[in-house]
């Protein structure tokens, strides 16, 4: 009698069981139907720059470097290490699909030509104290100045009175997160490194951007 009683209770226990069961295995693979159906994200231009950009770390710097690559005037290959300049444009021709050597090297002009993105408001020549981080977005070129530099071969970006501030550096920002800048820049006399944007000297900053959609079937 006893065997009898418990053979019934362990079915009841069962048939109260199994349909939690079920629905438990329902909705595990109810979950996993949606993240197998859940798109995946598409890089932005300016991830894909950043990305691009990485995959120069540690590269010696040297200024005028490009990478040994074809392409300098005069000369069957240019120099070997890479400078802040180079760190963009080939992190551009990657992306974008123009040829490095096209960009120009004179700041003036890039920005004229809006080579490397458009001016951001607000930050488009703008003194270092005045500067609010929190417009700065990741992939931003960032163009470093400083009172009176290379004046005699490039115009300023910013003019405050009597005072001239010239481009002495350039990075991209590499995250922008709380007000917190981190940028990768080739760093003279070092490497390329990704760093806080207070690591590097500057009067002011003039700052450029890529809309998102900007990418040329070459560059895809």
């Amino acid at each position: 009698m006893r065997t009898v009683r418990t053979l019934i209770a362990l079915l009841g226990l069962w048939t109260v069981l199994l349909p939690l069961r079920v629905a438990g295995q329902q909705a595990d693979a109810g979950a996993q139907s949606q993240t197998a159906s859940r798109p995946i994200p598409t890089p932005s231009v300016q991830d894909r720059i950043i990305a691009e950009a990485e995959r120069y770390l540690d590269q010696p710097y040297v200024f005028g470097g490009r990478g040994g690559r074809p392409g300098c005037v005069g000369k069957k290959a240019c120099m070997e290490g890479i400078d802040c300049l180079s760190l963009i444009f080939f992190a551009y021709e990657k992306v974008l699909g123009k040829p490095w050597t096209r960009y120009a090297v004179k700041p003036s002009i890039t920005v004229q030509r809006k080579e490397l993105g458009e001016p951001v408001k607000g930050l488009a020549g703008v003194l270092a104290a005045d500067l609010d981080r929190r417009l700065l977005r990741k992939g931003d070129v960032l163009l470093f100045l400083l009172d009176g530099y290379n004046l005699q071969a490039d115009q300023p970006l910013l003019t405050r009175g009597d005072t001239k501030y010239g481009v002495w550096h350039t990075a991209l920002v590499h995250s922008a997160e709380g007000g917190k800048i981190k940028v990768i820049h080739a760093k003279p006399g070092d490497k390329v490194v990704v760093e806080p944007l207070d690591a590097i000297m500057f009067d002011g900053l003039f700052a450029l951007r890529l809309p998102g959609e900007k990418v040329s079937a070459k560059g895809r």
